[in-house]
């Protein structure tokens, strides 16, 4: 059994500024995990790289900035908004024709720390039982479309 694509956004934006300014702006769902250089985005396991990548445009439009990872044990393909890149064999990852136009090249995209150990832990699975529960669509209350996973002081995100 293959497990699907894992997709994360991060913006340096507060989360309780970016979870009100989302639920406004109808955008989601996901679960946000609060950072210290700002907010971690986890999107429903089905969403598809178009949908991504609309919603990261949502994130920066809101938040003034958005950058988007998806990943699987292959490869990974990231944007910014103005830039794009990828790891291993990551075509797949968007399709043939949205890999033609997103121009991306080989590379990591820098993360700090913190994003970087919330990207782990997803892949580690530590995430699932937030994204799963995550609804299919948005304009639902807020604390079912946008829910804050908690992070205890001194303790590892999604533990």
């Amino acid at each position: 059994m293959s497990v699907p694509p894992r997709t994360l956004i991060w913006t340096h934006a507060p989360t309780a500024e970016l979870q009100l300014a989302l639920h406004r702006a109808e955008a989601g769902p996901a679960a946000l995990v609060p950072v210290a250089s700002g907010t971690v985005l986890l999107p429903r396991r089905e969403i598809g790289f178009p949908a991504a990548r609309r919603f990261a445009e949502r994130v920066r439009a809101v938040g003034g900035s958005g950058l988007l990872v998806r990943w699987d044990a292959r490869g990974a393909v990231w944007a910014d908004g103005t830039a794009a890149g990828y790891t291993g064999a990551a075509r797949r990852l968007v399709g043939a024709l949205r890999w033609w136009r997103l121009g991306a090249v080989e590379g990591e995209p820098e993360v700090p720390a913190d994003v970087a150990e919330v990207r782990v832990l997803v892949d580690e699975g530590r995430a699932d039982t937030w994204i799963t529960a995550l609804p299919d669509r948005a304009g639902l209350a807020i604390n079912t479309v946008l829910p804050v996973v908690p992070v205890t002081q001194g303790g590892a995100p999604l533990a």
